[in-house]
């Protein structure tokens, strides 16, 4: 196989199998994002605020086992009706808290509505789970302590975006580098398959001072002496590199 065409396909394993694994990490990181917890079937617990930037973090939402039902038609989830969640200690908030100061509100919609109407929505991203609501909006980094009057799960907002957004742009980069690998291995197949490995030529002097040209590991016919006084037999005539040895002894 040509040298040219073996580079090229061990670039495309390499390219290629760069993209299997981002891939596989985009899935773990998308499958954590939907299923991760901060807290699970708790009715209290003290839980820590990162905030990496220093700017505020997105805070805390709360689920509860249940499907998103009105059985009594009064416009209000059911799951939202008997609870009651309360934060007891929180960290200091930044100004874009709403005026919340790090405490608990309904939210049962995907689009910032502060209820647990039916008109605004849900947000079913957790099969099984129907979410309550939110709390500690925009808190600094610290702890803060909930109690709850029945089992809830809770998920850490920041974390659970930024397994998502990491998730997507390494299945993004996987992708790329799987399309970009698979091309690649084509290009060298296709070089392997057209492109022939050079045979390199190589000379020996045999026992008489002859110049054998050997292609191959063939010897080729006819050697060619290098002795200025040698002579061939009568029928032989002179090689064109013969004569070049006679014209430069003159």
């Amino acid at each position: 196989m040509h040298t040219g065409a073996k580079v090229t396909l061990a670039i495309g394993g390499v390219v290629f199998l760069l993209g299997v694994v981002m891939v596989f990490i985009a899935g773990t990181a998308i499958d954590a994002a939907g299923s991760e917890w901060a807290a699970e079937n708790s009715d209290g617990a003290s839980l820590v605020i990162v905030d990496d930037d220093g700017r505020g973090d997105l805070g805390f939402s709360f689920w509860v086992k249940a499907d998103y039902i009105d059985a009594d038609g009064d416009g209000s989830w059911d799951h939202c009706d008997d609870i009651e969640i309360t934060i007891t200690e929180s960290p200091d908030t930044n100004d874009w808290d709403e005026g919340l100061g790090g405490g608990f509100y309904f939210q049962a919609s995907t689009d910032g509505s502060k209820t647990c109407d039916v008109e605004d929505g849900a947000e079913k991203g957790r099969g099984g789970f129907a979410k309550v609501g939110r709390s500690c909006l925009a808190c600094f980094r610290g702890e803060m302590v909930f109690e709850s009057n029945q089992p809830v799960w809770v998920t850490n907002d920041d974390v659970v975006l930024g397994d998502l957004f990491g998730g997507i742009f390494a299945g993004v980069g996987g992708s790329s580098c799987l399309c970009c690998g698979g091309l690649i291995l084509l290009l060298g197949l296709i070089l392997a398959l057209t492109m022939k490995e050079e045979t390199p030529t190589t000379y020996q002097v045999d026992a008489e001072g002859r110049v054998i040209q050997i292609q191959g590991g063939q010897v080729a016919p006819s050697p060619v002496s290098i002795a200025p006084g040698s002579e061939g037999s009568a029928d032989d005539a002179p090689s064109e590199t013969e004569l070049w040895y006679k014209q430069t002894e003159k």
